[in-house]
């Protein structure tokens, strides 16, 4: 069971069968039955027929070879496409049409968007929508989804305007951040899981509101006129707060934009852009509802818990920069580091990828003056450099000169806040000259 018209369906039955009383419960997966004389299992089970619901105890895996089969193609299909995406360098290609996001045209803010949803918005907020659709009744149609992006694109626009006029706390960052990414990704690997069909036990852990909420969930008839749209609407204004490493670049856009008005047009630029991908990806599930489509869900199963894994993967890599590091061996500085004035200038681009160079090698104790120039506005625009010894900053406007020295040798890690970029600096001891000069 799966909602609140499941749990009466079922006690419906169970009265039909005999009971005086009768309570199903979705999130346990348990029927309770009271009365001066009860019904016996097999009486319920035959109440149950011609609904999909039987007595019985779940399986932790499914024996159906057809389940095994659907989900392993679907996870080759979907790991050849992310191989596909990295290697032929599209992503990089769509970023690279946000070059000059930062210098404030609303047009670039909505390819920014767009970009976004094919990339960590879809991670996110994709991977929640994506399951959640596909796991709706089979009445859900357009509507709700059209609310959600309306409900996004408003509550966008009316927060942008608050940020720019309260500043940027409104965005999490840090741990908080981290938190939030590992919550988020259990809630995508469980729905995941469900969709997959692999565990018919672990289907039935499920996160859902008590069956007194239902009507608050469930869609309102035609001839309501939008009272129930509202949800839909509001649980995509709170999409704002998810951490999004381009919401975050484009919140900062706002923050500095020097007026109320300007925030609201840019952030409800970025959530027009996001809308595509975001119902594209809701319309397919909903299709993906008919019995005949179980092989297609089952695929988006696979595609969520991909992004489960993504955002996972982030949040440990922000909350343990250790686990993205690793200890570079060098004798001597990288090419992106030259002596300006007496101050090694290391220069580090902002691309599709993260940064280039990955790994930059300066001379330890001496003053660094660290340039990050953004070729794109990402996720790595928004820079946590804690173990520099450096606040979290933003390149997001422009150019960022960040001054430090690092007195000892050793390798440094850096990464964008979300934790799915990282860089490296690795400071080394100044080779001796007299024994640079000789051989």
């Amino acid at each position: 069971m799966t909602c609140a018209a499941c749990e009466t369906t079922v006690a419906d039955a169970a009265l039909a069968a005999g009971a005086a009383r009768a309570r199903a419960r979705a999130k346990l997966g348990t029927l309770v039955i009271s009365g001066d004389t009860l019904p016996t299992d097999s009486a319920i089970d035959r109440a149950l027929d011609g609904t999909p619901y039987s007595l019985g105890t779940r399986a932790w895996l499914t024996k159906e070879r057809r389940v095994w089969r659907d989900v392993a193609l679907a996870g080759i299909v979907v790991g050849l496409a992310a191989i596909a995406f990295a290697t032929t360098g599209f992503g990089d290609m769509l970023q690279a049409v946000t070059r000059n996001a930062g210098s404030g045209s609303l047009l670039l803010v909505v390819m920014l968007g767009v970009t976004a949803s094919v990339s960590t918005c879809m991670a996110l907020v994709g991977g929640l929508v994506i399951s959640l659709a596909a796991s709706a009744a089979p009445t859900a149609r357009l509507r709700p989804h059209l609310a959600f992006n309306a409900g996004r694109i408003l509550g966008f626009t009316a927060l942008g305007a608050i940020v720019a006029a309260v500043g940027s706390a409104i965005a999490p960052s840090g741990p908080v951040l981290a938190a939030t990414m590992i919550v988020v990704a259990a809630v995508m690997g469980l729905l995941g899981a469900r969709l997959t069909g692999l565990s018919p036990r672990l289907a039935a852990w499920q996160f859902s509101l008590p069956a007194s909420w239902g009507s608050w969930t469930r869609h309102t008839r035609l001839t309501d006129r939008g009272g129930g749209l509202a949800r839909p609407a509001a649980l995509g204004a709170a999409t704002f707060f998810l951490p999004c490493g381009f919401t975050q670049a484009v919140q900062v856009m706002a923050l500095t934009s020097g007026s109320a008005t300007r925030g609201a047009l840019l952030m409800g630029a970025f959530a027009v852009g996001t809308t595509p991908g975001l119902l594209a990806a809701a319309t397919a599930s909903s299709a993906a509802r008919n019995p005949k489509a179980a092989p297609a869900l089952r695929a988006i199963g696979v595609l969520v818990l991909a992004f489960a894994v993504t955002t996972a993967s982030g949040a440990l890599h922000s909350l343990f920069p250790g686990l993205a590091g690793e200890q570079i061996t060098a004798t001597e500085r990288t090419a992106n580091v030259t002596d300006v004035g007496g101050v090694q200038r290391a220069t580090v681009e902002i691309v599709g990828a993260g940064y280039s160079p990955k790994n930059t090698v300066v001379y330890a104790g001496e003053p660094v003056e660290w340039v990050l120039d953004p070729s794109v506005i990402s996720c790595a625009s928004l820079v946590d450099a804690k173990e520099l010894g450096v606040a979290d900053f933003d390149v997001v406007s422009g150019p960022a000169t960040v001054s430090l020295t690092l007195k000892h040798p050793g390798t440094y890690t850096y990464n964008c806040r979300m934790g799915m970029y990282t860089g490296t600096i690795t400071a080394i001891d100044r080779p001796d000259a007299s024994a640079a000069g000789t051989g």
